[in-house]
């Protein structure tokens, strides 16, 4: 088969998109570190709740399915703060002292409960801790 300049060109450009797009929701710089101390007990699948704080740099935690590559650049602490990030968005008031004042200084974070009601959970944000269980 030959290859004309114009599919020449096309195959180049579809290769550089490829290469330079963004993969990441936020880059492994941009989360924090902070290293687990405690067990996490896995939650139930539970329903979307409209109380949600958006507007932060983890929203798409709560969107859609993340997978190896969104956390491929991130240590164990920076994936504990992905998933505590779900459940600061839903009010939660953190025990441990390094979580608690990580999360008090964003602006969006509104710390009012000590759980999470059963059934506040989407289908992402569960499926999400879970994998973020296995490497954190």
């Amino acid at each position: 088969m030959k290859l004309t300049s114009k599919k020449m060109m096309a195959v180049i450009g579809l290769l550089a998109a490829m290469l330079f797009a963004p993969v990441l929701e936020a880059s492994a710089q941009d989360v924090p570190s902070i290293p687990r101390k405690t067990t996490v007990k896995k939650t139930k699948k539970v329903k979307k709740n409209a109380n949600v704080v958006w507007g932060t740099d983890y929203d798409y935690l709560s969107t859609r399915y993340i997978d190896y590559d969104d956390i491929s650049g991130y240590d164990r602490g920076q994936i504990r703060v992905l998933k505590n990030s779900i459940y600061a968005r839903h009010g939660r008031i953190f025990k441990d002292a390094e979580l608690r004042e990580y999360f008090e200084q964003q602006s969006w974070y509104h710390g009012y409960r000590k759980e999470i009601p059963a059934g506040e959970f989407n289908k992402y944000e569960n499926a999400n801790i879970a994998f973020l269980l296995k490497y954190e």
